[in-house]
């Protein structure tokens, strides 16, 4: 993948990962404030408490989601400082509800759980332990009032949070490993594919010859190994630059995977170099397709210059003096090289 494109991916996940974060916060922090107001009612607190509880459910989820975007380069960081106040005002309600025990254990569960999906179990103790001294402060100042009595109305009250926050928890999480999964998959193919033709690594494109020649030892079944090389190409990266020479070798590709069939592996070799696995072949059946391929590269306009290119091709059968996967290789890049003192754009078949 392009480095402006891995880029752009990175980007795109950041501001995903903030705006994921600023619903459920907005969710938790709604339901757990109804929990909260349930037990303020009965209480018949203050009006500064319930100023500060509008501001922390209903205001402080969009005051969050800013901090993450006004921190792009480092928005982890700036959403584990996020999640660490939740939990601080987590601690906060506990006490000024008087420890009242189904809400009270409600944001301490929940308001750890995500602590622990999100940054593991270390970054949950951290917040657990701003939870606890936050409500050990806080419950002083009410003089450690404690009452855990849990009224009908506040069960009810807490119903909600109960039932709707672990549910989106869980398919948030089953979100997040769908995309770990395709993320991982996508680094696997980087791994395994050239960005820039599509066709196979030069690691990858040899351990499937070693696997061929392998199979031919084994079994005795035929099969051709194939390189090609594009004639002159620092002729054309000199002439008319690196630019044009990438999309040649890229146009080059798209011809060459048009050609193979669905047993044949391709790969590039090296910069303007390529080969080919064809298991289960003789030289003769190569040849055929080997000489098709090189008409079509003659026959094509690269770029939107015009520019024509030919090809050079070595093919070599493996055989019982070839005992490694360096010997094939070698095999089909001498006959590859003998094309080329041919005057190139032919085929020649190694011994």
């Amino acid at each position: 993948m392009p480095i402006d494109a891995a880029r752009d991916m990175a980007e795109q996940n950041r501001s995903r990962y903030g705006l994921r974060m600023y619903r459920m916060r907005a969710l938790g922090l709604g339901l757990g404030g109804l929990c909260v107001a349930a037990v303020l009612w009965e209480h018949g607190a203050p009006p500064s408490l319930w100023v500060l509880l509008a501001v922390n459910a209903f205001l402080w989820p969009h005051l969050a989601y800013l901090r993450v975007k006004a921190h792009q380069e480092e928005p982890l960081q700036a959403e584990f400082q996020n999640l660490t106040l939740d939990a601080a005002m987590g601690g906060f309600w506990i006490a000024a509800m008087h420890f009242d025990a189904l809400p009270s254990m409600l944001l301490a569960v929940m308001l750890t759980m995500d602590k622990i999906i999100i940054g593991g179990a270390r970054f949950a103790r951290r917040t657990l332990g701003a939870m606890a001294l936050t409500c050990l402060a806080a419950s002083a100042a009410w003089g450690f009032a404690f009452d855990p009595y849990t009224s009908y109305p506040v069960v009810l009250a807490c119903l909600p949070f109960l039932a709707i926050y672990p549910m989106a928890i869980g398919l948030a999480t089953h979100s997040l490993s769908r995309k770990a999964r395709q993320q991982k998959d996508l680094l696997e193919k980087m791994a395994r594919f050239d960005a820039a033709t599509g066709l196979m690594n030069r690691q990858q494109w040899l351990h499937a010859a070693t696997a061929e020649l392998q199979r031919y030892q084994r079994l005795t079944r035929p099969a051709v190994l194939v390189l090609i090389d594009i004639d002159r190409f620092k002729d054309i990266n000199d002439g008319y630059g690196h630019t044009i020479g990438d999309e040649v070798v890229e146009e080059f590709a798209r011809l060459l995977k048009a050609c193979l069939r669905d047993t044949d592996t391709g790969g590039r070799y090296g910069g303007d170099e390529f080969g080919i696995v064809m298991p289960n072949t003789r030289w003769e059946e190569a040849i055929v397709a080997a000489e098709r391929l090189r008409r079509q590269v003659a026959a094509y306009s690269f770029s939107a210059r015009g520019l024509r290119c030919t090809v050079s091709i070595g093919l070599s059968e493996p055989h019982p003096g070839i005992a490694s996967v360096s010997d094939w290789i070698n095999s089909a890049d001498g006959a590859l090289y003998r094309a080329k003192a041919q005057g190139r754009d032919c085929i020649v078949v190694g011994c």
